[in-house]
């Protein structure tokens, strides 16, 4: 809400059914990219979309400053071509437009890099930074790191040791 506010531009890449998009948000325009046609059809988030795989031709379908934003969703992981596909975004981010990349440690081993499945939660921060970083003209990275945990009372979130004991408690739903 804060990075993409409403009537933002967006480009959604490597999308799918689900939208990571808060859906009470109204975007001016949201173009999906991903490689299935059926699952792009169904998030109704999307405005249009196309169907490319990035491992073959790492170009984006549209002109030159078109997004405010553009999404990477738990996918980057899977980028072949990761240089030249950070190029394309900032070709078509508008100057001072947004690209948030989102990633956990779940990913289809199989299809991921081997740099990502052989790494660790730091490296893989790293390798996504160092992306950003073989683009001339992207600022400094802004990593943000949500842990989960739970907050039982407001005493209990000021404090670290409660705030620790939480983290290593098992979830619950």
């Amino acid at each position: 809400r804060k990075l993409i506010p409403a009537g933002s531009e967006v480009l959604d890449m490597m999308s799918s059914w689900a939208s990571h998009l808060p859906p009470d948000v109204k975007y001016n325009r949201v173009l999906g990219h991903g490689l299935n046609a059926a699952e792009l059809a169904g998030n109704d988030s999307l405005d249009h979309f196309y169907v490319k795989d990035l491992s073959e031709a790492p170009t984006f379908e549209v002109g030159n400053a078109q997004f405010d934003a553009v999404l990477c969703a738990v996918s980057v992981q899977y980028l072949q071509q990761p240089e030249k596909v950070f190029s394309e975004i900032y070709r078509v981010l508008r100057p001072g437009g947004v690209c948030i990349v989102s990633f956990s440690n779940r990913m289809f081993f199989q299809k991921a890099i081997a740099a990502w499945r052989n790494g660790s939660p730091y490296s893989r921060t790293r390798l996504v930074l160092q992306y950003f970083q073989c683009v001339s003209g992207f600022t400094q990275p802004e990593v943000i790191k949500q842990l989960p945990f739970k907050v039982y009372s407001e005493k209990d979130h000021q404090s670290p040791i409660a705030w620790l004991l939480n983290l290593l408690e098992p979830a619950t739903n």
